[in-house]
């Protein structure tokens, strides 16, 4: 919705009047709140349908697993209420440029969820619990931050259901082509990571591909997202003004600069993810096998980090253009190579684990790749991105770079140095000898290379701190 409804209410905002673009937006609200409502309860009824129609677990086959997933559906569903419309503020305070408050949202919410598993822990037995109540309780965290951050503009919330209002049709156009593409997408997410995996007898394949998926996931969201959610507004101001020049120059910037930061996280990942993976996870239950099969994924998934950094930047450029369509085809398309890889690797090598997870993981990212070259390919109708030769060049001096750091950090890690220090201690020790290395050795040869836009990244980061002092 986010996507279709920002452009939408900027425009009644700016060439129509903020009464329009309000009894626009309290429509949303409306609409939305009531298929939540409607959808929580169904999911709260009828826990089992849906986990039996999401995995291959049944009641008589599973029952354990079955029981736990109908009991954290149950619990979770309130959860939606919060979330989705903590979405669409997250919108509303970006259209008016509040970005501290919609980032601080989300903030909010995670904090809310580490308080009551710390309280779980600490004096309850049933931290499991504690957890979903965290996320309950967060959920309405974020949604309470974020009408703090519009409080001076709740005197404008109200029900309402002007549904032949122009501004709803308009919205409704961009966003069925972006609902069918996060259907297929959610689909993909579920046959790749649920589905299929949870028709292997073996336990812990599934554990290991969700872990594996974590870091890329938290660093994608952490600055690539919320990077394209705050440039998406100043897109959409480009777009409509006509400038194409601007934004494409814009798009290619901040590309750039995300690629001068994820590419060597990618390398670096890709030596030291068996060390990575059992410090974060290692121990207990999570042993030496469970560390290899997560590591494997880990591999796989981080090195899709630097594509899917620049499609969240691109994306926001097709949305501020309204090129909904185009994007939800592409999705589609490479959302069932991504299906298709998975169950081949199912079909084919069922029997050996690691080779699973590569076929899952790998697919992802290669489909995560070939979509990325294609949406960068089809917005150049729109505005000069990325051009080829240029980005060739910069691309092939940030891998050189990236790899001679992950060569220095791979022997650092094969010398056995620092191998006499045991434990968590002794981990943590020459994991951050070996990333120092990393970086030191990746910035002497940015510098030597002139990868420019990794200056430009710290000196952005300076300037806010010092503004911030």
């Amino acid at each position: 919705l986010g996507p279709a409804f920002l452009p939408v209410f900027m425009r009644e905002m700016n060439v129509e009047s903020e009464k329009s673009a309000w009894a626009f937006a309290n429509t949303l609200l409306t609409l939305q709140f009531i298929v939540l409502v409607v959808l929580a309860a169904a999911l709260c009824l009828f826990p089992g349908a849906v986990v039996g129609f999401l995995t291959q677990w049944s009641a008589d086959a599973s029952p354990e697993r079955f029981r736990l997933a109908q009991e954290s559906v149950r619990s979770l569903a309130p959860a939606l209420v919060g979330l989705s419309l903590g979405s669409t503020t997250y919108v509303l305070l970006n259209s008016h440029k509040r970005f501290f408050l919609a980032a601080f949202g989300d903030a909010v919410w995670k904090l809310c969820v580490v308080l009551f598993l710390l309280a779980g822990a600490v004096w309850s037995r049933d931290s499991a619990r504690m957890l979903v109540w965290g996320l309950v309780a967060g959920s309405a965290c974020k949604l309470l931050t974020h009408l703090f951050g519009l409080r001076d503009k709740l005197r404008n919330f109200r029900p309402a259901l002007h549904l032949s209002h122009p501004a709803v049709k308009t919205m409704c156009l961009l966003a069925l082509p972006l609902l069918l593409g996060i259907i297929v997408a959610k689909m993909r997410d579920q046959v790749n990571h649920v589905y299929l995996l949870s028709s292997l007898d073996r336990s812990g394949l599934m554990q290991a591909n969700s872990m594996g998926r974590k870091l890329q996931g938290t660093l994608l969201y952490l600055v690539p997202y919320t990077l394209s959610i705050a440039a998406f507004p100043f897109f959409c101001e480009l777009v409509s003004k006509a400038d194409a020049a601007g934004l494409g120059r814009l798009v290619t910037r901040f590309g750039r600069m995300l690629l001068s930061l994820f590419a060597p996280v990618a390398f670096f990942v890709a030596v030291a993810a068996v060390p990575l993976t059992a410090l974060i996870f290692g121990g207990g239950y999570f042993d030496d096998v469970a560390v290899r099969r997560t590591s494997v994924a880990l591999t796989f998934y981080t090195f899709g980090l630097p594509a899917a950094a620049i499609e969240t930047i691109v994306m926001q450029a097709f949305f501020a253009n309204r090129r909904m369509l185009t994007v939800t085809l592409i999705g589609i398309v490479f959302s069932s190579l991504s299906m298709a890889v998975s169950w081949c690797g199912i079909r084919f090598y069922g029997g050996r684990d690691l080779v699973v997870l590569a076929f899952i993981a790998g697919g992802f990212t290669l489909s995560r790749v070939f979509k990325c070259l294609t949406l960068v390919e089809m917005l150049k109708k729109n505005a000069p991105v990325f051009p080829f030769f240029e980005t060739l060049v910069f691309l092939g001096r940030v891998v050189a770079a990236a790899g001679a750091a992950a060569l220095g950090a791979w022997l650092i890690q094969r010398s056995g140095l620092l191998s006499g220090v045991g434990g968590k201690a002794g981990e943590a020790l020459r994991l951050a000898v070996s990333a120092g290395v990393f970086g030191m050795l990746y910035l002497a040869a940015a510098y030597g290379l002139r990868i420019g836009e990794l200056h430009e990244v710290v000196s952005l980061v300076r300037d806010k701190l010092r503004k911030r002092a």
